[in-house]
């Protein structure tokens, strides 16, 4: 008898040290990302989704986050505002996250926000330039220049590089659009240039050649498209096809390569601004490492959304080393006070209302790719 109990206890000690060990692991560490993963717009967000990844295989090599793995909850919004909340409500009845990266646009970030900030978990955009979204809570921060930062940049893409001071703007009727529209248009004027039309485009647009003509009778020096790629391709096409061969110039949406890839040969020679670009040498790492997992160089959409996980999860890191209990509220306070965060896409140094500002690139497009101008 004496024997068997022996025994039983000699299988059982393995077990009961297994569980220790098990109970004793770090717990993950939960984050949300949503954005359009489908749709017209679905390359956006098929950027972010690969330059997180790529961050997170690079974290999960180096043992997790102070030994803790990182759990990704991934969500398609589907450039929906009604979307983007319904996903939102989703991240936020997971367990224990405690960082939300997204989404692409503004309108969909802003649909989201109010359910981030009432769970406390600080909401990080790579990409939302309206002004109006970090100012919903102190939950909210960006990594891109915000649309009056991004305007100035506008204006010296039409005027300065391209030489047009008499221009016309067609925008897009969303949020971002108006705001861009707007803001780029005063830019231009402030500077001494000429706006000649500024008028709206309903998104998914396919047919432009009503505003077209309006701009061959205006006669304008330049056009500068506040535009998605998929408009903006299908604009500039019909543009050409009517023989109207002026500059033409374009904000950060048009510096993913699907704008090149459908607008092709009549991309050649926009002129566009960005935070980041491949062909730059002190990238070099990122991008050989993007290449090689995904076959193509990243655009500035990945770039930022690889700075976005990046921030976030130094904080969490800082959150961990601190002794402190790891909760969003906690992510959040690292965020906002945190040192600078050296990233791909330059420095990332917070303001009091979650905003930053970084030095524009301008590139070109020739021979279908693009060039430093």
């Amino acid at each position: 008898m004496r024997f068997t109990r022996s025994l039983a206890l000699a299988a059982l000690i393995p077990a009961l040290l297994t569980g220790t060990a098990r109970a004793a692991d770090p717990a993950p560490i939960n984050v949300g990302f949503f954005s359009h993963l489908s749709g017209p717009f679905a390359e956006y967000g098929a950027s972010f989704k690969n330059a997180i990844e790529l961050y997170l295989d690079q974290v999960k090599a180096q043992g997790g986050i102070e030994g803790h793995p990182v759990n990704l909850i991934v969500e398609d919004d589907r450039n929906s505002p009604q979307e983007a909340a319904t996903v939102a409500r989703k991240i936020v009845n997971e367990p224990n996250v405690v960082l939300a990266i997204g989404s692409w646009s503004t309108t969909s970030s802003l649909a989201a926000a109010p359910i981030f900030t009432e769970a406390k978990i600080p909401q990080i955009s790579p990409t939302s330039s309206h002004p109006d979204f970090s100012k919903q809570s102190p939950y909210q921060f960006r990594q891109n220049n915000t649309d009056d930062v991004l305007a100035l940049y506008n204006a010296d893409t039409i005027q300065e590089k391209l030489g047009a001071n008499k221009v016309v703007i067609p925008y897009s009727q969303d949020d971002w659009g108006v705001f861009t529209g707007k803001a780029t248009a005063k830019a231009i004027e402030d500077a001494g240039g000429e706006v000649l039309l500024l008028e709206a485009v309903q998104p998914g647009s396919r047919d432009f050649r009503p505003f077209i003509s309006k701009v061959k009778a205006l006669n304008p020096e330049g056009v500068f498209l506040a535009l998605p790629y998929q408009e903006a391709s299908i604009f500039i096409q019909q543009l050409r096809q009517a023989g109207i061969d002026i500059p033409v110039g374009g904000g950060i949406p048009l510096t993913s390569p699907k704008f090149i890839e459908l607008a092709g040969e009549a991309a050649e020679g926009t002129v566009l601004h960005t935070i980041f670009f491949a062909g730059d040498p002190s990238q070099k790492e990122f991008v050989e490492a993007y290449k090689a997992k995904y076959g193509r160089n990243p655009d500035q959409f990945a770039a930022l959304a690889y700075d976005a996980i990046g921030v976030g999860l130094e904080a969490v890191r800082r959150v961990i080393k601190s002794g402190k209990e790891l909760t969003g509220e906690n992510v959040r306070d690292e965020l906002e006070n945190g040192p600078a965060y050296e990233g791909v896409t330059g420095v990332t140094k917070y303001d009091e209302f979650g905003n930053v500002k970084k030095d524009p690139i301008f590139i070109q497009i020739q021979d279908g790719k693009f060039v430093l101008f």
